[in-house]
C-alpha cells in the first residue's frame, strides 16, 4: 500500500511538472512510474529475499523488519526525486 501511494505521487507529481513546462504530461508520467517501479521491482527482487532470510533468525529485530518493508519505498521514491530533477531540473540558460 505504501508503494502504491508513493507511485501515485510521483506520477502526479510528474504530471503537474509536465503541465506546468507545457509539454505532453503522457510521456513524462511515465517516466515518472518507470523511475519508481523499476528500483522498486529490482530492490525487491535482489535485497528485500536476503533480509527476509536474516529476519527469520533474528525476528525480534524490528529495524530490520521495517527495512524488509518498506526501503523499498525509500529507494525508488529517492530515484523518482533525482529522475524529476534531471528532466525538469535543468538550467535554463
Amino acid at each position: 500500500m505504501p508503494g502504491t501511494l508513493a507511485a501515485l505521487i510521483i506520477v502526479v507529481l510528474f504530471i503537474r511538472s509536465a503541465l506546468e513546462a507545457n509539454e505532453n504530461p503522457v510521456p513524462k508520467a511515465l517516466i515518472g512510474f518507470l523511475s519508481f517501479f523499476v528500483p522498486a521491482l529490482l530492490w525487491s527482487y535482489f535485497i528485500t529475499p536476503g533480509l527476509r532470510d536474516t529476519l527469520a533468525h533474528d525476528p525480534s529485530n524490528t529495524l530490520l523488519r521495517l527495512t524488509a518493508s518498506y526501503a523499498y519505498v525509500l529507494v525508488a521514491s529517492l530515484v523518482s526525486i533525482w529522475t524529476w530533477f534531471q528532466v525538469f531540473g535543468g538550467d535554463d540558460d
